[in-house]
């Protein structure tokens, strides 16, 4: 059997990857200006200004917009364009409640398969709390968050379980910056909570665990309940 690539007789199926790439580069660049607070909540992203600012043209910009509108970054409406997502309460109920499963399989499969070097893994992106520029900012919190879960995700072995939270990690660092960091516990207490949370993954016990888990995502999804419901 012929590759897909080589199947027509004119010539190969795909074409030239460098757009592509291009737009990986601003979606990137975007990104990173959203979780970053540099755009604002609720912000109008005009394709031809960030043209201008990136030095680019429109089309890599308006796939770049795309891709962040599917990880839940961006809002894109025919008649109004793009603008940065301001997350409801509806918004964050469903990104915690699928956080949470994901999560809790996760470490079902977490404790059957980690390895060594998974859980030093976890405990290098703890250590790394140290390191973080005083005073503390939601923004670098958040990401050293999403790291340790990610590290999490990798120790589990599960591939899929990996692709769905790939497809939702924005959306918990987005929710982090925008709400969930706002709390003083959050950034002072993140060291002390991740190090218990760990302590009990490396028992293997998985009720314990996904007990731990679930009760870990909870309790940072319910930081901001007394400022906003959900």
């Amino acid at each position: 059997m012929r590759s897909v690539v080589n199947a027509r007789e004119d010539g190969p199926v795909l074409g030239p990857a460098a757009r592509r790439v291009l737009a990986d580069e601003v979606a990137d660049a975007l990104r990173d200006a959203i979780t970053t607070g540099r755009f604002e909540s609720g912000q109008r992203l005009i394709e031809h200004e960030l043209a201008t600012q990136l030095a680019v043209s429109r089309g890599p910009v308006r796939e770049a917009l795309s891709r962040l509108s599917q990880e839940g970054l961006v809002v894109v409406d025919r008649h109004r364009g793009a603008s940065v997502a301001s997350l409801s309460g509806d918004d964050t109920d469903q990104i915690y409640s699928l956080r949470t499963a994901l999560e809790e399989l996760a470490v079902e499969w977490l404790c059957r398969l980690a390895t060594s070097a998974d859980f030093d893994r976890l405990e290098q992106v703890l250590a790394r709390f140290d390191d973080l520029p005083r005073p503390l900012t939601r923004q670098a919190i958040a990401a050293l968050d999403v790291d340790f879960h990610d590290a999490i995700f990798q120790a589990s072995h599960h591939e899929r379980v990996c692709r769905a939270w790939a497809g939702l990690r924005s959306q918990v660092y987005l929710y982090l910056v925008q709400l969930g960091a706002r709390d003083e516990e959050f950034t002072t207490g993140w060291q002390d909570r991740h190090a218990r949370l760990l302590r009990v993954l490396r028992t293997r016990k998985t009720t314990a665990a996904v007990k731990a888990i679930g009760a870990h995502t909870t309790g940072i999804y319910e930081l901001d309940d007394v400022d906003e419901p959900g």
